[in-house]
């Protein structure tokens, strides 16, 4: 069912055909991973093969998520900054390949799993709490969503439940527990499938409700980043040497969460690098203008070591204060 369903995704004509393509990988990842409750003894005459599943175990979550994701934002293409959900898949593969002991395995995915299943409620969430504002329908889309991530939730804390009570439990009531997993996997497909047969718009086309909310939602990062942009040149913040995230969000009057993602997601920085970006900028301008010493300059700009300075200014100019000075003193 899987399988099928996985080549339904990939050959259906779609404007969302990344989305489903993501689907479509989860599909075969999942199938390949549960098929050793009723194919045991192949995977045991196939040792090799067999090695490489927790590779697929580990690609499972990014591509179930990235599937909720780009269906919220209605995304047609990848990010280069996507490539990094893989890291995890490929970081397991090193191991797999070198044959390395893997204790640590199982902790990890479990870890990987919640953190990704809580990124996909958050987004699920963030469009929940836009299209109760904005619109009086609900999106057929966003049900369809939020009832297979639930039905995930639900089919791994089963598994957590008899993987923890596995040892004490007897022999019948462990088999049963699997089976009853199994039987739950399998219901989840078939109405996956008959959601393709009964809703195929939900393959198909995108979503108009779930478009305007991501319109929406990128407007607002916009407005707010070009609020951030003005605030940043007008009233020079990063001037304190004790500016936080916190201090530059209550200044600013942005919320700190909001601020904290345009951030990372518009400008793919972290705080401090973003502050050291304006600081930096700064240090030049008076390297350039003014006799002031690089001491003098470097706590006139916002720093409050010399040995931060130093090392943000590298990574910023590509050159030593001096250098720069220099360089710019010949022109």
């Amino acid at each position: 069912m899987a399988l099928l369903l996985a080549v339904f995704l990939i050959v259906v004509p779609s404007r969302i055909r990344v989305a489903n393509a993501f689907l479509a990988i989860f599909l075969v990842a999942t199938a390949i991973d549960i098929s050793v409750w009723f194919m045991q003894g192949w995977w045991i005459e196939h040792p090799t093969i067999s090695s490489f599943r927790p590779v697929l175990a580990a690609f499972q979550m990014p591509f179930f998520t990235g599937f909720i994701w780009l269906s919220c934002f209605q995304e047609r293409r990848l990010r280069l900054r996507d490539s990094s959900h893989f890291l995890p898949g490929l970081f397991v593969f090193c191991f797999v390949v070198t044959d390395t002991a893997m204790s640590w395995l199982r902790p990890l995915l479990e870890l990987q799993y919640f953190v990704y299943i809580g990124l996909a409620i958050f987004t699920l969430w963030r469009f929940d709490r836009l299209l109760k504002a904005r619109f009086v329908q609900r999106s057929p889309s966003w049900r369809w969503l939020a009832l297979l991530v639930a039905s995930s939730l639900f089919a791994h804390s089963l598994y957590i439940v008899r993987t923890v009570l596995s040892p004490s439990l007897p022999v019948e009531v462990s088999i049963a527990l699997q089976a009853l997993a199994a039987l739950l996997v399998l219901a989840i497909t078939v109405w996956i499938a008959f959601q393709a047969l009964l809703s195929p718009f939900l393959f198909r086309g995108s979503d108009r409700l779930l478009v305007s909310a991501a319109r929406a939602m990128s407007e607002d990062s916009i407005d707010e980043r070009e609020r951030l942009v003005a605030f940043m040149e007008e009233q020079l913040p990063y001037l304190d040497p004790d500016l936080s995230l916190s201090r530059l969000a209550r200044r600013s009057g942005i919320a700190t969460k909001k601020l904290s993602g345009i951030i990372n997601l518009q400008y793919g920085l972290h705080f401090f690098d973003f502050i050291n970006r304006y600081r930096i900028d700064h240090a030049k301008t008076m390297l350039v203008e003014t006799d002031q010493s690089v001491t003098d300059i470097i706590y006139a700009s916002g720093f409050n070591a010399k040995s931060s300075f130093n090392t943000a200014f590298r990574k910023h100019a590509g050159m030593t204060p001096s250098a720069y000075r220099r360089g710019h003193a010949k022109k």
